[in-house]
């Protein structure tokens, strides 16, 4: 029996280590499998490649190339999605970034990203460690939009406040203190 010196075992699974995570990353551009395969096969390394991708999509962003940096954050919460950091990242690149009206000055484009962030953090909530504080987000999210940007809701602020105060009552109700301390003061500002 052939004996292979420890040295270039360990070399060469750790260029094993490199090309899988390069492939799983998106540099080489292998056909994926569905997304449960790829958490399999990666098991405890998921978080560490989402991370690769996020700052895949932190890239993209600085580069103008808003619609790859979707796609990156898409494959980054399919890597980790318990994680709530990415979908809060997410989401706020979308209502507070895309929707903001210094950015985009057409208001049905920003009603969509708007939509779109608050898509991101209830599909989040069902997925993340942390759903009430994904939900605390969404109504903070929410009163902050009936600040700058009433126009998003035909009920103007008075209808953004309201479903702020829902989106704050479920996260209290999952367990978010800082959802129910703040419940009081959105129930008050909806009743405006």
């Amino acid at each position: 029996m052939r004996r292979v010196s420890p040295e270039l075992g360990w070399q060469g699974l750790g260029w094993a280590g490199v090309i899988a995570l390069a492939l799983l990353a998106g540099h080489l551009r292998a056909p994926r499998p569905p997304a449960g395969t790829r958490l399999l096969l990666l098991g405890p390394v998921a978080p560490l490649v989402a991370q690769v991708q996020w700052l895949r999509f932190q890239a993209s962003l600085e580069r103008g190339e808003g619609e790859r940096a979707l796609e990156l954050a898409e494959s980054a919460l399919g890597l980790d999605p318990r994680a709530n950091a990415g979908w809060e990242r997410l989401a706020a690149h979308l209502v507070f970034d895309r929707a903001s009206p210094e950015r985009e000055p057409d208001l049905a484009r920003r009603r969509s990203f708007v939509a779109a962030g608050l898509a991101v953090l209830t599909r989040g909530a069902e997925l993340a460690e942390q759903p009430g504080e994904l939900e605390l987000l969404a109504g903070l999210a929410l009163l902050s939009r009936a600040e700058v940007d009433p126009a998003l809701r035909p009920g103007g602020a008075r209808e953004l406040r309201s479903e702020a105060a829902a989106r704050i009552e479920r996260a209290a109700a999952l367990g978010s203190t800082q959802a129910a301390e703040l419940l009081p003061h959105a129930r008050a500002r909806a009743a405006e």
